[in-house]
């Protein structure tokens, strides 16, 4: 019988490592997300601030190299 209790106490001992394990990598995970959201909206404002700048020439201006 102890030796059956030793081995539910080891996995006992596994699933707490596991479980506080899981909920690092599910912080780590939550984390990602936002900063891939912010990303996300920071390229989405650039963007629409180029296009509101009208970043393309007018076709009778000349390139600066000419």
């Amino acid at each position: 019988m102890p030796d059956l209790e030793a081995r539910i106490v080891d996995l006992e001992l596994r699933f707490m490592k596991l479980e506080r394990f899981t909920h690092e990598l599910s912080d780590v995970v939550a984390e990602q997300h936002r900063q891939i959201d912010a990303l996300t909206l920071e390229m989405k404002r650039l963007r629409d601030r180029l296009a509101d700048e009208g970043t393309e020439r007018p076709s009778s201006e000349t390139p600066p190299h000419y």
